[in-house]
């Protein structure tokens, strides 16, 4: 018998563990797109200050500057349609928008939010998940990296 490579795909339960049935803590968003037409990679946390209206963009954290109590959080869930694991939004128009983002009442794997964010923040990475946890959206702690 031949062996077969299988190609892991990702999927909303890698990211998303515990989410309401009713959808409200899903909200469309416009995420300012990336330069040169990159993805945005499952696991992007994205901000904006508090108290803006719907249509205001999100940004992608890139730093630990925007880590602060002022500035309200989400983690992608995908595009203007739903899931998606990494995609290019769309540009900003008026009247629509380019992602889908998780922002209250949620558990999310902290996996892939790791690999997105980890590097960039460092030891900052814990306070993220205490901003994410101040908004109800529960980040898990991956063991998967342990080492015994």
């Amino acid at each position: 018998m031949a062996f077969t490579n299988i190609t892991l795909q990702k999927r909303a339960s890698d990211l998303v563990v515990a989410h309401e049935d009713h959808n409200f803590s899903n909200e469309d968003a416009n995420i300012t797109p990336p330069a040169a037409g990159a993805a945005i990679p499952l696991g992007t946390v994205v901000f904006r200050a508090k108290g803006l209206a719907k249509d205001a963009p999100w940004a992608a954290v890139t730093a630990a500057a925007a880590l602060v109590p002022e500035n309200e959080f989400g983690v992608v869930f995908g595009n203007h349609y739903g899931f998606a694991a990494d995609f290019v939004p769309r540009a900003i128009a008026a009247d629509r928008y380019n992602a889908i983002v998780v922002k209250r009442d949620a558990g999310v794997k902290e996996y892939y939010l790791k690999q997105v964010h980890g590097t960039q923040l460092g030891d900052d990475f814990s306070v993220l998940k205490e901003l994410l946890g101040s908004q109800s959206v529960v980040v898990l702690d991956d063991v998967s990296d342990l080492t015994l």
